[in-house]
């Protein structure tokens, strides 16, 4: 398992960062997320065979926020 952290400037209520850890929790190969809505970080522990940190990164961006 390997760990990735993603700022996600657009975040700004607990309704977002749930909507966002819950979603990241369901991808394939993400075995684990949370967000720190205080400093805006996303940070995501997957297995890096399944899925790319690029990839991660383009499903949340599909979900209308921008990842850094």
């Amino acid at each position: 398992m390997e760990t990735v952290a993603f700022n996600v400037p657009t975040l700004s209520c607990g309704a977002c960062s749930d909507k966002i850890q819950e979603n990241v929790k369901g991808i394939k190969g993400v075995t684990n997320s949370s967000v720190d809505l205080k400093s805006q970080q996303l940070k995501v522990e997957y297995n890096p065979s399944d899925i790319s940190p690029e990839e991660i990164k383009n499903h949340i961006s599909k979900m209308g926020y921008e990842v850094l």
